[in-house]
């Protein structure tokens, strides 16, 4: 049992002072390391930057005091520090209790502050190795707390700074320990490629991400945004966020706008490419198709809308939502949580079967199509949450579920065509023949579309007059998502199947460090939605795949490393890692080549031994590991030692043989041959010709 006594002796044991610490490389190495954590924290939103730049500074200037005062400490400076830290744990417990901290997500910021305040008051005493490694290590902290609000690779900068802080103070721990030791290039080698097999096999176990559904994620307007009116149309196209959205004007840096149909309409006649500017981050319990909005009228060129009525959705966060017209209730939770890096439509997307939302305003428009809509503009830095439902139908249930007159039912606009499609039709019942269901009919089509058309972004304009789908079922069969989805949509319209045009993101990039998913504007896409009685609308997508599920982030760094492989130009990468070798080849051969003659037959000589299992001690001179050399000959011969006379006189005497003697020493050096034992003679040098015992024989 633990009593008082001891207790304080524990306490005055831990608190004494440790060795000073001389080094200025360690401290450096750790003010870098929590001043890269502050930074962190500031870059992602945490702490302010006024908060950022007094901790960072009172960081540095605790650090140089400590160092002026580490062989004799001020004896008011711990008392001071410990009422310091105290107080910050007051404040964050002020904070939780007053009701400023709302949910798990509002407490980053108060314990990024705390932690920082934490580091400053330990700055200043730091006098010790063992300090120091405590403001190493509690930088990790910081980091850790910026890491959970990343939402993009710029984090990863920080990342790269503070590790190489780390291993800079892990070196300067270890020259401390060791009384000045140093790490050769081949131990520090050694440990970076230990750390990297460690860092890669950790990422390769870790399980993959899974966006909590237990507390509710924050929302945020974006800094500027406005209202529009009330109005409940779709407006911004990505360069007028202002602005309704029109279809035909795919402006801006993101080139997607009306293009992909996120406006009143979708002209399948448009012809233009997406950038790869990233449009938003999310992070979700699952990928899927992200809805933007369906379109349900076809006229032979353009999708638009006929069905649809949006209301209002009042009473703020979180927005209750019902279910859309043909949707059914039910199924598992999907909670995605969307962070937009760039202007673009006051569309909110989201999984399918939207029942819950949180968004930074009082009012949403809800369409009966599920279509969700903003009262304001969006652009970077808005963050909203969508809960939706996942009815997670097999292709048995699928199949259980038969064909369904629900299109009639709603006025037949979702099988509605502007004229018959006499051809296609055929087509259709064709390729479809012999299968019963309608999941059947759909993954024949789909089969059939992906065996008998090419994918292209890089397709002429549709003549004047022209029908998409005749041109691309019957003409050049070349086309993109919306050609593509479009002809599957009306061939299934002609058999009588319920279907309708979806627009919104596929899931983009994985990115393992953020565990979000990096979407850019050429992410953008347009897929079919079939409707199933009991069950509602299922996406179906003959250009696209979606993953089921969340990849590790060992399985997203595979992913990368092997399509950036494939995207490597092997032949011009083979001929450049060829010609740096054969450089590095000859700078390697340049530098190690001896300075002089008479080392370079030194070295010759030292070969030789060294072949034979004999090499030159560092104390011991050339004659004489010549004759050590000789002496396990046999033969009474003394070439190594006459090889060693002379380059001696050379090195030290001043006589220089003559060129054409050197060459010869040269080739009889590389002729050396040392036995392994005194018994063993070696053939090549039996002949006294081959290594003469004078200059003057040469």
């Amino acid at each position: 049992m633990v009593t008082a006594v001891s207790f304080l002796r524990m306490v005055q044991h831990a608190n004494r002072p440790g060795v000073p610490e001389n080094d200025v490389r360690l401290r450096l190495a750790a003010a870098g390391a929590v001043v890269t954590g502050i930074a962190a924290c500031h870059a992602e939103h945490e702490i302010s930057g006024l908060v950022a730049l007094c901790t960072g500074t009172l960081v540095v200037g605790g650090m140089a005091f400590s160092y002026a005062t580490r062989r004799r400490p001020w004896a008011w400076v711990k008392p001071t520090l410990a009422l310091a830290v105290v107080g910050g744990f007051a404040w964050l417990f002020l904070r939780l209790t007053t009701g400023t901290v709302t949910d798990i997500n509002g407490i980053d910021g108060p314990l990024a502050a705390l932690f920082a305040w934490i580091q400053v008051t330990h700055a200043f005493d730091v006098p010790a190795r063992r300090d120091l490694t405590f403001s190493l290590v509690g930088s990790a902290s910081l980091m850790a707390v910026a890491g959970a609000q990343a939402v993009d690779s710029s984090f990863g900068l920080f990342v790269v700074l503070w590790l190489a802080f780390g291993a800079w103070g892990l070196l300067g721990i270890w020259r401390s320990a060791s009384d000045g030791g140093r790490v050769g290039g081949r131990g520090l080698t050694a440990a970076l490629v230990a750390a990297g097999a460690v860092a890669i096999l950790v990422m390769a176990v870790l399980p993959a991400p899974r966006a909590s559904g237990n507390v509710p994620f924050p929302d945020a307007a974006a800094p500027g945004a406005r209202p529009l009116g009330g109005r409940a149309q779709v407006s911004g196209d990505g360069q007028r966020p202002g602005e309704p959205a029109r279809a035909g004007s795919p402006g801006g840096p993101t080139r997607v706008g009306g293009f992909l149909g996120f406006a009143h309409h979708l002209d399948t006649a448009l012809r233009g490419s997406l950038g790869n500017q990233v449009v938003m981050h999310v992070r979700a319990q699952r990928p899927t198709f992200w809805i933007g909005e369906t379109f349900d009228t076809w006229d032979g060129r353009s999708w638009g809308t006929s069905g649809r009525h949006m209301r209002a959705v009042d009473g703020g966060s979180p927005f209750a939502i019902d279910p859309a017209q043909g949707d059914t209730s039910g199924g598992p939770s999907d909670l995605q949580t969307f962070y937009l890096a760039a202007y673009g439509p006051n569309l909110l997307f989201h999984a399918a079967d939207a029942r819950a939302v949180w968004f930074p305003s009082g009012r949403l428009y809800a369409g009966n199509d599920g279509t969700l809509v903003a009262p304001q503009t969006m652009g970077p830095g808005t963050i909203y949450t969508v809960d939706s439902t996942v009815v997670q139908a097999t292709p048995a249930e699928l199949r259980a579920a038969g064909g369904s007159p629900f299109g009639l039912a709603s006025g037949g606009v979702d099988t509605r065509l502007p004229h018959p499609y006499p051809r296609v039709q055929a087509l259709a019942e064709a390729v479809t023949a012999g299968q019963r269901t309608t999941y059947d009919r759909v993954q024949a089509l789909i089969g059939w579309i992906a065996a008998h058309t090419h994918y292209s972004t890089d397709i002429p304009p549709l003549p004047a007059g022209s029908n998409t789908v005749d041109d691309f079922l019957f003409g050049s069969r070349t086309g993109f998502c919306e050609q593509i989805s479009t002809s599957l949509a009306v061939m299934l319209r002609t058999l009588g199947i319920p279907a309708r045009e979806a627009v919104g993101y596929v899931p983009g990039p994985f990115n393992p460090l953020t565990d979000l998913y990096d979407v850019q504007a050429r992410d953008a896409h347009a897929w079919v939605q079939v409707w199933f009685p009991g069950i509602g609308w299922q996406s179906f997508d003959p250009t696209a795949s979606v993953p089921l599920a969340n990849p590790s982030p060992g399985a997203a760094l595979a992913h990368d490393a092997v399509g950036a492989l494939r995207r490597v130009p092997w032949v011009p990468t083979g001929i450049a890692t060829v010609a740096a070798a054969a450089v590095a080849l000859v700078l390697r051969w340049y530098r190690r080549r001896p300075p002089s003659w008479e080392l370079a037959m030194a070295k010759r000589i030292q070969r030789a031994g060294s072949r034979a299992g004999r090499r030159r001690a560092p104390s011991e001179t050339l004659a004489s590991y010549a004759a050590a050399l000789d002496a396990r000959r046999s033969d009474g011969r003394h070439p190594a030692s006459a090889l060693a006379e002379i380059v001696e006189s050379s090195a030290y005497g001043g006589i220089a043989p003559a060129a054409d003697v050197r060459h010869r020493m040269e080739a009889a050096a590389r002729r050396l041959r040392v036995p392994r034992a005194a018994q063993l003679e070696v053939a090549a040098n039996a002949s006294a010709s081959d290594v003469p015992v004078s200059s003057s024989r040469w």
